[in-house]
């Protein structure tokens, strides 16, 4: 039985506010800082010191950090960012990562992360799972709900679905090649800039729809791969990590999601729980098509043995 699009999306979502995204250069933040210095008091001088000696580090601190750092509580923080026009320090620290995340060498942040805590098992356990849950916290309270139903739209009129994504990204096109095939929606990735990945483009109908994945920093085989298909007049769409993102610039659609990782590994949470979103609402809205398939599959893993 086919279910509407309108249907799968009748729920009432929270709707989260957004991210105080304003400046693209480090040194638009700080100019515009310095436009409000007439009003700052001498703790606020202090903070702003700190923020601009050590900007790097300060975009991976978190508010209890900084006051640590700072001999200081929340409040006076938080005071200081609404003062230079953001809603609080989230909003401020959040800016400041998006402007450096593209640039920051992956030893650079390393060296950052080692720097804010120490080395100890629980601690180093408790940092990545935090991260991990406010990054779903985050996506929980900011999905663009309209921007994933016009998505859902494109996927469900696709024929055939290209998922791109290189370097660190690459698992998540392997799993949403694998997860998508499983409901019978037609899917191949790409996942390295090789030529070998493109010697059957020829016989894709430009029909296909180009589903991206990259994040800070952006891979060049990615964002190439990109370049290639709008050329070739494929609808792409990209979910990244910010507006500002290279993806963007050649995308259809674009659905930004919170991405913050650890030292310098990468995050898998969010990604992968969207492509987990998707596939979940494609299945409902063809519910015969996706039994269909996994009976199918499951057929095939009983005679094949592949499960214990």
């Amino acid at each position: 039985m086919n279910t509407s699009i309108e249907y799968i999306f009748k729920e009432n979502y929270k709707e989260g506010e957004c991210m105080d995204i304003k400046f693209e250069t480090k040194e638009e933040f700080f100019s515009s800082i310095d436009l409000n210095k007439n009003i700052l008091t001498d703790e606020d001088v202090e903070i702003y010191g700190y923020i601009r000696e050590n900007y790097k580090k300060v975009s991976f601190m978190n508010i209890d950090e900084i006051c640590a750092e700072l001999d200081l509580d929340e409040k006076s923080i938080n005071s200081f960012s609404s003062k230079v026009g953001f809603s609080d320090y989230e909003g401020l620290r959040n800016n400041l990562r998006q402007i450096i995340m593209a640039q920051l060498k992956s030893t650079e942040r390393f060296k950052i992360s080692m720097d804010l805590k120490k080395i100890d098992i629980n601690r180093i356990a408790e940092m990545v799972i935090s991260k991990e849950i406010k990054n779903l916290t985050n996506l929980l309270g900011s999905i663009d709900v309209e921007t994933l139903k016009e998505i859902m739209e494109e996927i469900i009129n696709a024929e055939d679905m290209i998922v791109v994504a290189t370097r660190a990204s690459a698992p998540i096109a392997i799993y949403a090649e694998y997860i998508f095939n499983r409901i019978g929606k037609k899917t191949r990735k790409i996942i390295s800039g090789g030529t070998e990945n493109f010697d059957d483009i020829v016989a894709i109908e430009r029909n296909a729809l180009v589903l991206a994945f990259g994040f800070a920093r952006y891979p060049k085989e990615t964002v190439r791969a990109l370049n290639f298909f709008k050329k070739k007049n494929f609808k792409i769409i990209s979910i990244t990590d910010n507006l500002m993102s290279p993806l963007a610039h050649f995308s259809n659609l674009v659905l930004t999601v919170p991405y913050e990782s650890v030292s310098f590994t990468d995050s898998y949470a969010v990604p992968i729980s969207i492509v987990n979103i998707l596939v979940i609402l494609l299945s409902q809205y063809d519910e015969e098509k996706t039994l269909k398939y996994l009976n199918e599959f499951e057929d095939i893993a009983k005679d094949m043995g592949f499960f214990f």
